[in-house]
């Protein structure tokens, strides 16, 4: 078996809550009790101290020649912690790891770079400090400044660069320095959509050639296209380890566990302002192919959402609308509308139901919400709303980029052949 590129072996590091020094008042009783606990005997470095707690805690992983992992979590969890431990800027209180070949990190935005200098200074700064030779950055620096579209400011001080441009330019060295490790933290969320998609272009190239990758990443979309295995990180503790596609179903369900009580206390808020509608919506019921009440879904089945009312007085120009909240952003992205459809209803009276049978879910797997609402069509009156209906999308049918459209391919037709007479 080969020697593992990356090995991350039982690994705890610990912060304190709140430790600032920033008055003299404060640092001498800091120092002072640090001075007196040095003859108190060996300490333990796996005891937590007052305001101390784990942000990684026993965290173990491999990585082999070409491997590339995705680590995933909530705010807070532990991911950029565990980079900053591979990289060398933290030191763990326990446990031991080893990177063999040259790494170049991304881990924060213009890491590395002196503001004071240009862009061609922090180049060559950067380049050298990540194991490159003068001759080797000089060989590559077209290449890096013209991936890193920044060619009209590569004499301009870093100082004067947006957040953006400093990403490109420090992607840029990271990756044109020819790693054998490459580690990238969630900084590339700062570039526009052309720039990531070349990142990843990139990255792909590099996986190719054998480059060992580690990407921490909100991007789970991002995730799945470029890392072969993943690790979900939760309050410093491992949770799940292993396929890409089983990880982020895992995080799917932790993360809508998460949601669900918040969205719960928000809806009854967010429902107070309908207390004296005529019409009531008493729930939502989703259900999956087999006519069964469901919270996880396939990608490509298809899904039916039941409206359930109540009308205490009749309604001649029923309305329903149900709005498709993008993930966890929270922004519409489709909305499906009885009025906008040009769909006459039936008026309702008392208690029902309507459905909205929709074909195969084509998006990509993540969390998504139904936000539903029933108007009166003669006023054009909201009468009530239920917020934030969470459901989980799995991968079942693989979808490439962020949606798919329902096609068919035909046969391939030979073209006649042309009679020269």
């Amino acid at each position: 078996m080969n020697e593992p590129v990356i090995e991350f072996e039982h690994i705890y590091k610990k912060f304190a809550r709140g430790e600032q020094h920033n008055t003299l008042r404060d640092l001498i009783p800091a120092v002072a009790k640090r001075v007196l606990s040095l003859g108190r005997g060996p300490a333990d470095k796996t005891a937590l101290k007052g305001q101390e707690f784990w942000a990684v805690q026993d965290v173990s992983f491999r990585l082999g020649r070409g491997q590339s992992m995705g680590i995933i979590g909530p705010n807070g969890s532990g991911k950029s912690t565990s980079l900053k431990l591979l990289s060398g800027i933290l030191r763990p209180e326990r446990g031991r790891f080893a990177v063999r070949g040259r790494l170049s990190a991304l881990i924060e935005v213009g890491a590395g770079f002196h503001p004071d200098l240009t862009g061609r200074e922090n180049v060559f700064l950067n380049g050298a400090i990540l194991g490159m030779t003068r001759r080797e950055i000089s060989a590559k620096f077209n290449d890096i400044v013209e991936f890193a579209g920044v060619e009209e400011f590569i004499d301009t001080p870093v100082k004067r660069y947006s957040s953006g441009m400093q990403v490109r330019l420090g992607f840029a060295v990271a990756a044109f320095i020819e790693p054998d490790v490459l580690l990238v933290d969630e900084v590339l969320s700062v570039g526009d959509t052309e720039f990531r998609n070349r990142c990843q272009g990139r990255m792909n190239r590099l996986l190719k050639n054998g480059v060992t990758m580690i990407l921490v990443s909100h991007n789970l979309s991002e995730v799945r296209s470029l890392c072969q295995s993943c690790l979900m990180l939760y309050k410093g503790q491992a949770v799940m380890h292993g396929d890409t596609a089983k990880v982020i179903e895992e995080y799917h369900r932790t993360v809508a566990e998460k949601v669900k009580v918040e969205q719960d206390k928000q809806a009854v808020r967010q429902r107070s302002d309908y207390r004296d509608s005529p019409v009531t919506l008493t729930r939502v019921q989703l259900f999956n192919e087999r006519g069964e009440v469901a919270e996880e879904f396939g990608s490509g089945q298809s899904m039916t959402v039941r409206i359930h009312y109540h009308a205490r007085h009749p309604l001649a120009k029923p309305q329903f609308a149900v709005e498709l909240l993008w993930a966890t952003d929270d922004y519409v992205a489709s909305v499906f509308s009885t009025r906008h459809e040009g769909v006459d209803l039936a008026p309702i009276d008392g208690t029902g139901w309507i459905d909205l049978r929709i074909g195969g879910l084509l998006i990509e797997p993540n969390i998504y919400a139904w936000n539903v609402l029933i108007s009166d069509g003669a006023t054009n009156t909201v009468l009530d709303a239920i917020p934030k209906v969470r459901w989980v999308l799995n991968e079942l049918l693989p979808i490439p980029g962020i949606f798919g459209l329902q096609h068919d391919w035909g046969r391939p037709q030979a073209a006649p052949v042309a009679v020269v007479v």
